[in-house]
C-alpha cells in the first residue's frame, strides 16, 4: 500500500488567542482577525498556521483536555540575511518574548536564533551566513 503524506496545516491552541497572534504578527505573518475561534495564516512554502481555542477544539473531540505545560513543538523560520535574524530577535525579545538562545553563527553554515512564543512553543529563526 502506497500512502502519500501531505503537509498541510500545523494547528496551535494558545492559552490567549489575543496574545498569540500579537507574537506571531510581529513575528511577521499577516494573520487576519479570528473568525469566532478560529484563524489561520498561510506560511511560506504553502502551509497553514491555524490557531484555535481550547473550547473548539474540546468541541470537536470530546475526551480532549488542553495541555498544561508547553509542547514539545519547535517551529522555524527562514530570513533572508543574518541581519534580518538579529532584528527580528531584537523585536521579539524587546516586545518581552523569551529568549531562549541568542542569535550565534552556527557551525552549519546559517545565523540562528532561538524566541518562544506565550504558550512556551519554541521558534526557531535562521538564515544562510554570508560566504
Amino acid at each position: 500500500m502506497d500512502i502519500a503524506l501531505t503537509s498541510t496545516v500545523i494547528e496551535i491552541v494558545p492559552a490567549d488567542l489575543g496574545r498569540s497572534l500579537t507574537f506571531y504578527r510581529l513575528l511577521g505573518l499577516a494573520v487576519p482577525e479570528p473568525d469566532g475561534a478560529h484563524v489561520e495564516v498561510e506560511l511560506p512554502g504553502g502551509n497553514k498556521l491555524a490557531f484555535d481555542t481550547e473550547e473548539v477544539i474540546a468541541g470537536m473531540h470530546p475526551g480532549w483536555t488542553p495541555p498544561t505545560s508547553a509542547g514539545r513543538l519547535a517551529l522555524a523560520f527562514g530570513l533572508g540575511s543574518p541581519a534580518a535574524v538579529d532584528e527580528l530577535f531584537e523585536r521579539l525579545v524587546d516586545a518581552g518574548h523569551p529568549a531562549t538562545l541568542k542569535p550565534f553563527d552556527a557551525p552549519w553554515g546559517q545565523r540562528y536564533a532561538t524566541v518562544t512564543d506565550p504558550d512556551g512553543t519554541t521558534v526557531d529563526l535562521f538564515a544562510a551566513l554570508e560566504s
